[in-house]
């Protein structure tokens, strides 16, 4: 298993786990989240009456955000704009750092286009931290792509995240 976690603050964002795209230049993560019942799992199965009667009660949650302990934050379109200035900017120095200079013209093309995208539809989103809660990090961003999925689409930045093999 694949672990994606962020390069600058060490937060789980997703696993491998997920049906995921490489999307942008190579510079996005799309992944397709779904929506459970938490704690459907645990539901004794004696009749149908006590699964229905004990599904009332349970709360739906997006799998993505359990399973990696993300926090929904709130961050003005103004905000938003003053962070990924400055986290692109570390995002290109940890690359150029690596010795990934040729990876540089791409990622900046790809992410101003993921950029563009959800500025165009900033009030569609949803933005979660990871489970520090750094808004110095990777942050995930989520929206309905098609009305028919089964849960959020989330956004990342892909040369944000690192592979982590578990």
């Amino acid at each position: 298993m694949k672990i994606f976690e962020c390069l600058l603050c060490g937060d789980e964002f997703f696993s491998d786990s997920f049906k995921y795209n490489v999307i942008y230049n190579d510079a996005a993560y799309e992944v397709q989240a779904k929506y459970k019942k938490k704690g459907l799992d645990q539901v004794a199965i004696a009749s149908d009456d006590i699964i229905e009667e004990n599904e009332a009660d349970l709360v739906t949650v997006v799998d993505l955000v359990d399973n990696h302990q993300l926090s929904e934050i709130n961050l003005g379109k103004k905000d938003f704009m003053g962070y990924v200035k400055t986290f692109l900017a570390a995002i290109t120095a940890k690359l150029e750092a690596k010795g990934k200079t040729d990876r540089v013209p791409e990622f900046k093309k790809g992410a101003t286009e993921l950029v563009k995208f959800i500025v165009s539809k900033y009030d569609e989103f949803q933005i979660y931290t990871g489970k520090s809660g750094s808004w110095e990090g990777s942050l995930a961003f989520s929206y309905t792509k098609n009305q028919e999925d089964p849960g959020p689409t989330f956004l990342f930045f892909k040369d944000a995240l690192m592979e982590v093999k578990c």
